[in-house]
């Protein structure tokens, strides 16, 4: 996907979206004393291409990524069910689409 199309673009708005709701670390991304609000926009990019790839992700893939870049799966952070429930979230934006 060319990262200049809307798709694309809407799409990673959308993970940084749910990122920043889900907040793993309590950053408060967007808020006056917290993270900016694209805080989480690396892990988005992965996950979102991800998603653009393969049709979703799993929690297996976005604990990967999180283990790249936080050295902890996401699933140790917010607890498997949580993760599970996040994933769910992701994929639903391919249906939107």
């Amino acid at each position: 996907m060319q990262p200049s199309s809307y798709k694309w673009r809407s799409t990673v708005a959308a993970v940084i979206a749910l990122l920043n709701d889900l907040d793993p670390y309590g950053l408060e991304p967007g808020t006056p004393a917290g993270a900016p609000n694209d805080e989480y926009e690396p892990e988005a990019h992965r996950i979102a291409s991800l998603l653009f790839k393969s049709g979703s992700v799993s929690s297996t893939q976005v604990d990967a990524i999180w283990q790249e870049w936080f050295q902890e799966p996401l699933s140790e952070v917010i607890g498997a069910a949580t993760a599970e429930r996040f994933c769910v979230s992701i994929n639903s934006l391919n249906d939107s689409a």
